[in-house]
């Protein structure tokens, strides 16, 4: 986190609304005592409490912990005394004991102030004991009781620096999603091929169902130097169907399981740069699934390149990879991919990207070799919208393929998309947010066979930290 950078940079003081104006009617004796004076020092419990407060802003830990030691002596709810103890502890490198002050002053109240502070001063000390995952399970829970956005702003910036520094890096993903084509079927019934009608068959037509999707990636990292960084990790994805009543009574015995689709793959990756300017290049390597069966077995290389420019920033791709397909050697491919992408930093907070691609398939299979052009634009709003985040998508594709199938001439595809992602911000617990997308698409063929079109509603969870 930016103020637990190291254990000399996490001494910084709390946020000065430490548990303001929780105060008790006991009297603390002893608290205090001048060492010019035989007499004890009396202080009442509001200045005794105000004592350690002060005590603590001005560096003075040891202080201020004895003064809250005190005053828990007499009452071991006091609400105040257990978070300024706590915040000291944590000050002196004592990070056990303040996690378990700041843990029970959590608890005992429902106040926002209060249970920031505690929650902040609990992530603190998690980190400085190397427990990353605990700290950022308490920043989580500082934003989700932040009693103001600029409070939670800094659980958030805490939580985002810990992302960034920490060794282990995870990612989980759900989502459910009902769909008009599970299986990419055709939207007729009767095709023309070489000026011939052909009747196709249930299960090469659009069925409709319900997607599941269910991913999980971990990755190393490995800091080389201040701007060299060397990655290693996997990913896991799954997708399920379960196809309607309709879609499988006119599927020919297919079911959901025969579309279901499922990739493995292991990344490393080496990172270097600053924020004006970033390169990476990675390796992969896996595997895929397609109806329990294996489909492909495929290899990657792949560069990229980003670099602040006036308004935005300008990125650069390069890619090359192999696929071995399981079912027909004749099907395997090697693409080679390029893309640029400029993005659009705009007034009131608003993003955008322009990006193209070009890919260029390379195979023995007429149906498999092609040349395909992307153009899509993305807008990412700086305001919420009915109390959610809004980004909108729009898509153009072109495919040729590159020899005659199923037609005197070669097949040409133009597609169009468009996508709304709602993230229900208003919604969020714990720096988590449903996120509900809305993808439309619409695929134009020269051959019947590949019109298709597509609408899919899915429902998730994001982390908005």
């Amino acid at each position: 986190m930016a103020s637990a950078a190291g254990r000399g940079r996490r001494r910084g003081r709390l946020p000065p609304a430490i548990a303001a104006g929780l105060l008790a009617a006991i009297v603390v004796s002893g608290a205090l005592a001048d060492n010019r004076d035989t007499a004890p020092a009396r202080l009442n419990p509001d200045e005794a409490r105000a004592t350690a407060r002060q005590a603590f802003r001005l560096g003075d830990h040891a202080s201020a912990a004895a003064i809250s030691a005190a005053l828990l002596q007499r009452n071991p709810d006091d609400l105040t005394a257990l978070i300024v103890l706590a915040g000291a502890q944590q000050a002196l490198g004592q990070d056990a004991t303040a996690a378990a002050h700041a843990r029970r002053a959590f608890r005992l109240t429902r106040d926002p102030n209060a249970r920031f502070d505690a929650a902040m001063i609990l992530s603190r000390a998690h980190y400085a004991q190397g427990h990353v995952m605990r700290a950022q399970y308490w920043l989580r829970r500082s934003g989700h009781v932040a009693p103001s956005p600029a409070l939670k702003a800094v659980a958030q910036r805490d939580f985002n620096y810990i992302q960034a520094v920490k060794p282990w890096e995870t990612r989980f993903h759900f989502g459910l999603a009902p769909s008009s084509n599970v299986n990419n079927g055709s939207d007729a019934s009767v095709v023309m091929l070489n000026g011939l009608p052909f009747v196709l068959s249930g299960d090469a037509r659009a069925l409709a169902g319900v997607e599941a999707t269910t991913g999980f990636g971990a990755k190393r990292r490995f800091r080389i130097s201040d701007r060299r960084l060397a990655t290693l990790g996997f990913n896991l994805l799954s997708r399920n169907y379960r196809l309607t009543p309709a879609a499988l009574a006119v599927s020919g015995g297919k079911t959901g399981a025969d579309y279901a689709f499922g990739a493995a793959e292991i990344e490393a990756a080496l990172h270097q740069g600053s924020n004006s300017a970033r390169q990476a290049v990675f390796v992969t390597f896996g595997r895929n699934w397609y109806g329990g069966a294996v489909l492909t077995d495929y290899a990657k290389v792949a560069l990229a390149g980003e670099r602040a420019v006036t308004g935005g920033a300008l990125g650069l791709s390069l890619s090359l990879e192999r696929q071995i397909r399981a079912d027909s050697n004749q099907r395997s491919a090697t693409l080679a991919s390029a893309g640029l992408s400029r993005s659009f930093t705009l007034p009131a907070g608003h993003r955008a990207t322009l990006s193209y691609s070009l890919r260029n398939v390379f195979s023995g299979s007429t149906e498999i070799a092609h040349i395909a052009h992307d153009l899509n634009f993305g807008l990412r709003l700086g305001e919420p919208v009915l109390g959610a985040q809004m980004a909108l998508g729009l898509g153009v594709n072109a495919r040729t393929d590159k020899s005659p199938r199923l037609a005197p001439d070669p097949r040409r595809d133009i597609g169009f998309s468009a996508t709304i992602t709602m993230t229900l911000t208003r919604f969020e617990v714990m720096g988590f947010s449903p996120v509900i997308d809305l993808n439309l698409s619409r695929n134009l063929s020269t051959i019947d066979l590949y019109d298709s079109s597509r609408q899919n509603l899915s429902v998730g969870i994001k982390s908005t930290f």
